[in-house]
């Protein structure tokens, strides 16, 4: 697999970033949707350490098991299981809070229906959904968003999106005039975050070619601060 190169610099986000407002995390359940291990902790890291060391439940919803992340691999789907439950884990997520839909890696668009069912069966009012930005530059986490989307408007929820692909393959000027909010993360939080990256060891480090999350695609991961964009 060819390393992926960010088509903007991360110091060019940093600079579009620097005055977004600083955003009021709501304490209430939440509900994190990740198309594929590691996006909870990659997008939303700081904000599950900061609900958890404040005792707010947090649901994550693991649509696929990340099997398809290298062409040929075989047995993948259950290493990067086990690399999410300890990732989530070092959040403060017990994996009885993980639920597993397995559908398909890279087929999600195909599933969306389904994933809108299930998504439906696990809420409840005054619930917050979180899930990848419906524009994210990848099909997993855009079916993903519009699912949520859905959802949140069928029951009444709050749905926060947030971003990775688009850190890589967008530019600044196509989030202008969007809601988009600053979490700030304390020093604990952001290393707590960090430390639940380093458990997904299979996407650091490949045997044939390069791996999915070269230095340069974590940049966004360790920031001071998350990105959302707000409802």
């Amino acid at each position: 697999m060819p390393t992926i190169v960010p088509l903007t610099p991360e110091g060019e986000w940093l600079s579009s970033l620097h005055k977004l407002p600083p955003w009021t995390l709501p304490l209430v359940p939440t509900v994190i949707i990740a198309p594929h291990p590691d996006d909870e902790t990659l997008g939303a890291g700081g904000m599950i350490a900061k609900l958890r060391l404040q005792d707010i439940a947090v649901t994550v919803v693991a649509v696929s098991d990340g099997e398809n992340a290298y062409d040929g691999a075989h047995g993948l789907g259950k290493v990067r299981e086990g690399e999410q439950n300890e990732a989530l884990a070092r959040l403060g997520v017990d994996q009885r809070s993980v639920h597993r839909l397995r559908f398909p890696d890279r087929e999600l668009t195909a599933w969306e229906g389904s994933l809108e069912k299930s998504l439906s069966a696990l809420v409840s009012p005054g619930m917050h959904i979180v899930a990848p930005w419906p524009k994210d530059f990848h099909p997993d986490h855009e079916a993903c968003g519009r699912a949520a989307e859905r959802v949140a408007r069928k029951y009444g929820l709050k749905v926060t999106f947030y971003l990775f692909w688009t850190w890589h393959r967008g530019v600044p000027d196509m989030l202008d005039g969007l809601s988009l909010v600053s979490l700030h993360l304390t020093g604990e939080e952001r290393r707590t975050k960090l430390y639940a990256l380093e458990a997904h060891a299979s996407q650091f480090e490949h045997k044939e070619g390069a791996p999915i999350l070269s230095p340069e695609l974590l940049r966004p991961a360790e920031r001071q601060f998350e990105v959302y964009l707000v409802s």
